[in-house]
């Protein structure tokens, strides 16, 4: 049995987000799905710009290059950039990739709606996500709007220590995951046991012998973070909206999903 240490850029960069996701039973339509409902509750024009920050392999970036709206994308993974770049040009669609520091970015008044999805707000410094928040708000045009996809505090402080199989295409995934309640932050380990043999493993550990370490936000946590980098609350939406947009979250529920309106 071989194992295979890989390092960031190669297994949360392109292995991860491109190989293994896209082996996910149900994620296109679950990415279709989330695209519809960004562009219902944002109601989108025809031809809205839009900056996806840790845009991956540009798989809602393409969705909406779909739909007719003009698309940056930005993630610090070069192969990820590369990678959907070629997505582009084999559907012959419109839209940029370029690879780069979210937390560098140095648009002003550029787009529409700026979008942050698939767990990417968080990744950073309680301090960096206040900075990029700012900044995104310095990116978008006056009314622009911001969706943030999070992690909701109020879900993710609940997980006790476990461990789980997934069986993948190619052969199983062991994770294990759990909370830590000092930095309320949620962390998780993985290792692919394929079925030809390989073992794969992400190289580094972050902290606490993590993989993974995402901060986790309360309901009013992170709309006073929203409030006081300039925006207004438009909506704060659960994530069993995606693929049923006529649910209405009760009162009590862990969202995980919000849309901010820039102040001018």
């Amino acid at each position: 049995m071989e194992e295979l240490r890989l390092t960031y850029q190669e297994y949360w960069g392109y292995y991860f987000r491109v190989v293994h996701r896209h082996k996910i039973p149900g994620i296109f339509k679950w990415d279709q799905d989330l695209v519809d409902l960004i562009e219902k509750q944002c109601a989108l024009k025809p031809g809205a710009s839009i900056l996806d920050l840790g845009c991956g392999g540009g798989d809602q970036a393409k969705l909406f290059a779909r739909k007719g709206y003009q698309v940056v994308g930005i993630d610090k993974v070069k192969s990820l950039i590369e990678f959907a770049t070629d997505a582009f040009k084999k559907e012959g669609l419109s839209g940029e990739f370029h690879t780069g520091d979210m937390r560098e970015i140095k648009y002003q008044n550029e787009f529409d709606l700026c979008v942050m999805l698939s767990g990417t707000f968080g990744i950073l410094t309680e301090e960096e996500n206040e900075q990029l928040l700012q900044k995104i708000h310095r990116a978008l045009k006056p009314d622009g709007q911001a969706f943030i996809d999070y992690l909701p505090l109020e879900q993710y402080s609940k997980l006790s220590r476990t461990r789980s199989w997934d069986t993948i295409d190619d052969g199983f995934s062991l994770r294990e995951e759990w909370f830590d309640v000092p930095t309320s932050t949620y962390r998780t380990r993985k290792v692919h046991i394929l079925l030809d043999g390989r073992v794969i493993k992400p190289a580094e550990e972050v902290d606490y012998n993590a993989n993974e370490v995402i901060r986790c936000y309360g309901f009013r946590e992170i709309e006073d973070l929203a409030e006081r980098t300039g925006y207004a609350v438009k909506a704060h939406l659960s994530r069993k909206q995606i693929g049923n947009p006529d649910y209405i979250p009760e009162a009590n529920e862990p969202r995980g999903m919000l849309i901010l309106v820039k102040r001018n």
